[in-house]
């Protein structure tokens, strides 16, 4: 049966499944009374709707009549989209990546009817691949132990909830003085690609957060080795195949140590992550051609979000998808054949010299791996041709939900950007994507996501607050106007009545259903939203004159020590924060 209470979620992920056999439930009291009502275990599915792997799953599994009898039959099967409850999916990844050694999505989890996990994963093939088990074989294993009960059963929920309630609790506070700053970017700077970029020498993801502290610390301690570091990431990703050099916007990450070959969503966050980073990472560049360089890029990206990600209603949209028309990347990747067929011999050739196209391997991504050299003008010219030619293939679907968190990074990113490169228009950009979501989302706190639907009415979530008020502080350096200061200084005071327990900042309000109210120290794809609260109490701080803002600094940022002193590479904002503070 296909699963209507989908069909009108406010979720394009969740409605990508409604047409399922799997008689699905969203995450909420319906399926939790389900549950605890036929003593059944929760079948959680996370993922979101630009992932291509979900998708395969779906093809695979939840499109398949025989899981979805033993789904339906054995289990309250409940779809997430981690893009709308980051809460859910944090919680819960802490579990998978703690019992398997690895997360992503989509994430697996079987949970008792109280909400404690039994086991979990990410991807299960349908039939039994290398190391993974079939999601069948998973689902029966589950199945049997749950319906055995007993002590056993007992001690493994017991346990989860002994593990979730220790994730969630205090660690050791100290300050984050000028050891644990330089401990940690020597650490950062040991794990730097010195080939090709980036931190490590596998999967290559874009790490803002990281490249904003480094820039930051540079401030404190100016170092030959850093700015290297920061201008040959940016630089590597900005002229591979990561980065869309027809249409702009930076894809998700690489799967290889080049960056040349990415999955093809294109997020939000993540390009507004790079228009931040481009920016702070400007004043370090080598010589003004690099400037340059950056510049156009962060051009290039604006006007991606504006051509493609713009909601007619204001603000813009989550995501592009990785797939169309159920092939991955499709409108991204060329062959040399269908380049010299799109291309006259003149252009043809600078794709040849300037684009990758001389690759040995077919299809393959744009590249500019010699920047804007002398033939910029050119190569730019060929690009502009190219994208004209691919718009007139199919073109992935666009996720058309409006986060607020995600609208403010971009927010903020742009006027960065648009400060630092003198580009009024990304300013501009910046400024009205800010108002706009302001407006829809300011009711009754801030809305996760602007759309007026009952699934996502009551979601309230720190990160959200966090970065709004942060768009705003930046939106008073873009324009000197005192009324953000006011609208910053409401969030702030909005998130700590709602996140704070003293010094502690929580995901969640107090009222959540999960089993323990959620931590968010780390860095995810995003900056931490609370340590983004910390940043803004600072920038407060520095605005008004109010010792008060950065006292609540000085004492929130010593609960992130213990994250950046064993795990700096999740802890960029939080050092960032840090190295601010150092340095006022």
């Amino acid at each position: 049966m296909a699963s209507s209470r989908l069909s009108d979620a406010a979720s394009l992920y969740l409605r990508q499944h409604a047409d399922d056999p799997v008689d699905w439930y969203e995450w909420g009291p319906a399926a939790f009374e389900a549950a605890q009502s036929a003593q059944r275990p929760i079948f959680l599915s996370v993922g979101y709707s630009a992932c291509h792997w979900c998708h395969v799953m779906q093809r695979e599994s939840f499109r398949d009549p025989e899981t979805a009898e033993l789904l339906n039959r054995r289990f309250v099967p409940v779809k997430v989209d981690r893009e709308l409850r980051p809460d859910v999916d944090a919680l819960y990844m802490d579990y998978v990546v703690a019992t398997t050694g690895h997360g992503g999505w989509p994430m697996s989890l079987v949970l008792t009817p109280d909400l404690l996990p039994l086991l979990g994963g990410t991807y299960f093939p349908k039939e039994p691949m290398g190391d993974l088990p079939s999601l069948c074989g998973v689902l029966n294993a589950a199945d049997e132990a749950f319906s055995a009960g007993g002590g056993d059963l007992e001690r493994v929920s017991q346990a989860s909830l002994a593990f979730l309630r220790e994730q969630a609790g205090p660690r050791p506070a100290r300050e984050l003085d000028r050891g644990t700053l330089d401990t940690a970017a020597e650490y950062l700077l040991r794990s730097v690609d010195t080939e090709s970029g980036g931190f490590g020498t596998g999967t290559k993801f874009p790490e803002a957060p990281l490249l904003l502290f480094l820039a930051r610390y540079q401030s404190l301690a100016p170092d030959p080795g850093i700015a290297w570091s920061i201008e040959t990431t940016l630089t590597s990703m900005i002229r591979g195949g990561v980065y869309d050099q027809a249409g702009g916007g930076l894809f998700r990450y690489a799967v290889d140590r080049r960056w040349r070959t990415p999955h093809f969503e294109k997020m939000l966050y993540d390009n507004g992550l790079l228009l931040s980073s481009l920016a702070a990472a400007a004043p370090l560049a080598s010589d003004d051609a690099v400037r340059a360089e950056y510049a156009h890029v962060a051009h290039q990206t604006a006007l991606f979000l504006r051509r493609e990600l713009t909601a007619p209603e204001g603000g813009l949209y989550a995501s592009l998808a990785a797939d169309t028309a159920g092939l991955e990347g499709a409108t991204y990747l060329w062959t040399r054949a269908q380049l010299e067929t799109a291309l006259a011999p003149a252009a043809y050739r600078v794709a040849l010299a300037h684009l990758g196209a001389d690759s040995v391997t077919e299809p393959f991504t744009l590249t500019r791996s010699r920047g804007r050299d002398a033939d910029a003008d050119v190569v730019d010219g060929v690009l502009e041709f190219i994208a004209g030619d691919r718009a007139r293939r199919p073109q992935p679907e666009a996720d058309t939900k409006v986060v607020t968190s995600w609208n403010m990074i971009a927010a903020r990113g742009l006027m960065e950007a648009g400060m630092a490169f003198s580009d009024s228009g990304m300013s501009a950009l910046g400024l009205e994507t800010l108002v706009s979501v302001l407006d829809m989302s300011l009711s009754a706190g801030t809305l996760r996501h602007v759309a007026d639907d009952p699934s996502v009415a009551d979601v309230r979530l720190i990160e959200d607050h966090a970065h709004a008020a942060a768009a705003c502080l930046t939106a008073h350096q873009a324009t000197g106007d005192p009324v953000w200061i006011d609208r910053a200084a409401f969030l702030h005071r909005e998130t700590l009545r709602r996140f704070a327990d003293g010094d502690a900042l929580y995901m969640t309000p107090a009222g959540t259903e999960l089993p323990v109210r959620p931590r968010e120290q780390g860095d995810q794809p995003t900056p931490s939203g609370a340590a983004t609260a910390v940043e803004n109490a600072l920038l407060l701080a520095e605005a008004t004159g109010d010792e008060g803002y950065r006292e609540f600094a000085r004492q929130a940022i010593r609960r992130f020590w213990a994250l950046a002193d064993a795990a700096p590479e999740h802890a960029g904002k939080a050092l960032e924060c840090a190295a601010r503070m150092a340095g006022a």
